[in-house]
């Protein structure tokens, strides 16, 4: 159903579908944070997670600690539910889960520790290390190297999701073996939108081709940058500017270390210096202990008003910028 069909019959239009076609930048909108913790969960719990009557003892003490850390932190945390492969063989005293943790100085990936866990074990780990509380008696598992593609397909959160981000798992699913059907994770305005784990990369308005070009690191990666959201590990403003960075520089930018810093940021926009570290085995770069450098301009254009959400019709202010890369990369 075209938007224009759905003004007619009363349904509001999929948010993915009015942010698509207005153009909207899908820079700047990935969820910050410093530790993500993903777990194996069914659809069907999913649903009830926030229901606080269905909460376990351990979710609910976790949930108390977690929010008073937010609040005297003023950060936030990641979190992602995955769909088991096989739901007839899961078993909740023993999920598998996943930590992702900021490591020290420029940012390259996030660090990933892999556990078994019941339900007590699970939600210490969010104590542990999100918070810094307790110690989780979870069981450490080996991992195997690579990335992990979360999918959001989270329909009951939004139609969109629903629609884009499912249809995408039917797609690739056969073919990619670590791409994993997962909850709502933020941003279905840009549906089908994943996160790329440990990389701590989100991303927009994907393609199967869009994709398997992504997961291959191949062809032109520019129609691809435009649908760079942002990595977690750094705010708005910065995030604008890694995607900046990426369109100029190419594959090899997304496995630099860089580290950001926002010289000004205002009513009318932002500039950041980006200090990065090339992989030493990026064609053409040398390593080099001395960082390259480069900032990146945004200039507020317009501010476009869409919905948040494909559920309710109010409508949001979606600041555009014009990005200019000054230096050289």
């Amino acid at each position: 159903m075209s938007q224009e069909q759905d003004q007619r019959s009363g349904r509001l239009p999929l948010c993915a579908d009015v942010s698509r076609n207005s153009g909207a930048q899908a820079h700047g909108s990935a969820h910050r944070w410093d530790t993500c913790i993903a777990f194996e969960a069914t659809v069907q719990e999913w649903e009830h997670f926030f229901d606080a009557e269905r909460m376990s003892p351990a979710q609910r003490r976790a949930m108390q600690v977690l929010g008073d850390w937010a609040e005297s932190s003023g950060l936030g945390y990641g979190l992602l539910m995955f769909a088991p492969r096989d739901p007839s063989a899961f078993d909740p005293r023993q999920r598998r889960v996943r930590v992702y943790s900021r490591p020290p100085g420029p940012l390259a990936s996030f660090q990933r520790q892999d556990f078994c866990a019941d339900d007590e074990g699970l939600w210490a780990l969010f104590s542990e290390h999100v918070a810094g509380v307790g110690h989780s008696a979870a069981e450490p598992l080996p991992h195997a190297a690579g990335s992990d593609w979360h999918l959001c397909t989270h329909g009951r959160v939004d139609s969109a999701c629903g629609k884009y981000g499912a249809a995408l798992f039917q797609t690739l699913c056969g073919e990619e073996p670590r791409l994993w059907r997962t909850s709502h994770f933020g941003g279905h305005r840009f549906a089908p939108t994943l996160l790329e784990l440990p990389a701590g990369r989100y991303w927009a308005y994907l393609t199967p081709e869009l994709t398997r070009q992504l997961a291959r690191r191949e062809g032109d990666w520019r129609a691809l940058a435009e649908c760079y959201r942002g990595c977690a590990g750094f705010g708005p403003a910065a995030q604008y500017a890694d995607a900046a960075a990426f369109r100029e520089a190419g594959w090899w930018w997304l496995d630099a270390q860089r580290e950001a810093e926002v010289l000004r940021e205002d009513s009318s926009g932002f500039e950041v210096e980006l200090r990065y570290w090339p992989h030493p085995n990026s064609p053409g770069h040398q390593n080099s202990a001395e960082p390259g450098r480069v900032r990146v301009q945004g200039e507020l254009t317009e501010t476009l008003q869409l919905p948040a959400s494909s559920h309710a019709p109010d409508l949001y202010p979606e600041p555009q910028y014009r990005l200019t890369l000054v230096g050289d990369l």
